[in-house]
């Protein structure tokens, strides 16, 4: 029997566990923690999200939402307001600060991706990518 330390998934969870870490430092030069830069990049794309839409799209519980959103609003990144058609939904917003951090927070993804695969090849890029898109719809 083949050991589960000499898997695919194993070496891709290892891998996983060096981009976090290296993430973690890369994020904290702009005082953020890791899966802050994630809800900042939805409402990048589309500010005023309710926390509900922020749960969806990120694939995670509104508990842990609410925590994560309560720590941007701390570091004064984002303000939440009440809907106004329903005082009932909470509608997340980006301050100025939180969206000068597109940039920085972006560019750091993306280097710590060179980073971790920089020996790839375009088209193994490419099959990277499709794998992920795949199991992810």
């Amino acid at each position: 029997m083949t050991s589960l330390l000499d898997s695919a998934l194993y070496c891709l969870v290892r891998q996983l566990g060096a981009h976090r870490a290296r993430m973690a430092s890369a994020l904290a030069e702009h005082g953020l923690h890791i899966g802050q830069e994630l809800m900042l990049a939805q409402l990048w794309r589309a500010d005023g999200l309710s926390q509900v839409e922020l749960a969806t799209r990120l694939g995670v519980s509104a508990p842990a939402v609410t925590k994560v959103v309560r720590g941007l609003e701390q570091s004064e990144l984002v303000i939440r307001r009440g809907d106004d058609t329903d005082g009932r939904v909470l509608q997340v917003w980006l301050t100025d600060a939180g969206r000068a951090l597109e940039g920085p927070v972006t560019a750091a993804w993306y280097a710590v991706e060179a980073e971790m695969l920089g020996g790839l090849e375009d088209d193994e890029r490419d099959v990277l990518l499709g794998m992920a898109k795949w199991r992810s719809t």
